[in-house]
């Protein structure tokens, strides 16, 4: 595998308080408890971490409890991404003195930037800390294309660090393996996880891994191990649990499937997101038992 980030991430879930305050002792429970399952690591303030909602003023405990909790040898990786290039530098520089290993960088999404301004956006964000930067691909959700020119050029003259290509695009995955050069490529479709390992994926960052870690991961350790027919019913495994977590309930949907397990990343979701019905809630139950996992 090539570039600064790979295996397994979870797009770790913020905590909430009931009074709707971030919980950064219960996102430090979660932690170790993937840790404890063998991720190598976590995005935090990631699509499933409710990045978008989570407050300025709550990034640094939230990072410090992330760094303490994975320990040494686990990657931290911390998506930044804003509007502008000041409030996303601001965000980065937080995460870079909090000890992350890596930033993860949504594109501006509201006002039409064309590829060079693009291109100008990820050189000010990179040149102001010393972090590798992985681009973060969902053109579902921010309606922004990152197009292969922009994503090799900036790869080559060492920008971009890696991606989290999450639209699917396999075409996309195997150009940037044969062109971008040492570049890390992390898939962020869970249907499509063995096929990206298979088309030289370097690792994946998966909204399922929050939920089952372990039914993730024993797709790596199948394609490692050179068993496709093992790889193939891990994969097979997951996909129920890959529909209910994300376009049918996102991240309320996620948050419910840590509470069937008892785990501290549950909760709550933060308004305007509203938590799941009971009848939704049995839906993710039922998939969550299909991928392997005991419910509490």
């Amino acid at each position: 595998m090539t570039g600064p980030v790979r295996g397994l991430l979870c797009p770790i879930t913020t905590p909430f308080s009931t009074g709707g305050d971030a919980d950064p002792g219960r996102l430090g429970a979660q932690i170790e408890i993937y840790v404890d399952l063998g991720v190598a690591g976590v995005v935090v303030f990631g699509t499933s971490g409710e990045g978008p909602l989570v407050d300025a003023d709550e990034e640094e405990p939230l990072l410090s409890a992330a760094r303490a909790a994975l320990g040494p040898g686990r990657t931290l990786a911390v998506q930044v991404g804003h509007e502008s290039v000041r409030a996303t530098i601001a965000s980065a520089r937080r995460a870079e003195a909090a000890g992350a290993d890596a930033i993860l960088c949504l594109p501006p999404r509201y006002y039409p930037v064309p590829p060079d301004g693009l291109g100008e956006f990820y050189r000010a964000v990179k040149a102001a800390v010393d972090l590798p930067l992985l681009a973060y691909h969902i053109p579902q959700r921010s309606h922004v294309e990152l197009g292969v020119d922009l994503l090799v050029g900036l790869a080559r003259e060492g920008t971009l660090a890696g991606i989290k290509e999450s639209a699917g695009d396999l075409a996309l995955q195997r150009e940037l393996r044969r062109s971008a050069g040492e570049f890390a490529i992390l898939n962020g479709s869970a249907v499509l996880t063995l096929d990206a390992l298979r088309s030289g994926a370097d690792g994946a960052i998966l909204a399922v891994a929050d939920a089952a870690p372990e039914a993730v991961l024993a797709i790596f350790d199948a394609h490692a191990e050179g068993s496709s027919a093992g790889a193939d019913a891990a994969q097979q495994a997951i996909a129920p649990l890959a529909a209910c977590l994300g376009r049918r309930f996102g991240v309320p949907g996620i948050k419910a499937a840590l509470d069937l397990r008892g785990w501290p990343g549950g909760g709550h979701p933060r308004p305007p997101l509203a938590p799941l019905a009971a009848a939704e809630r049995e839906e993710v139950a039922d998939a969550l038992r299909v991928a392997g996992v005991t419910l509490s």
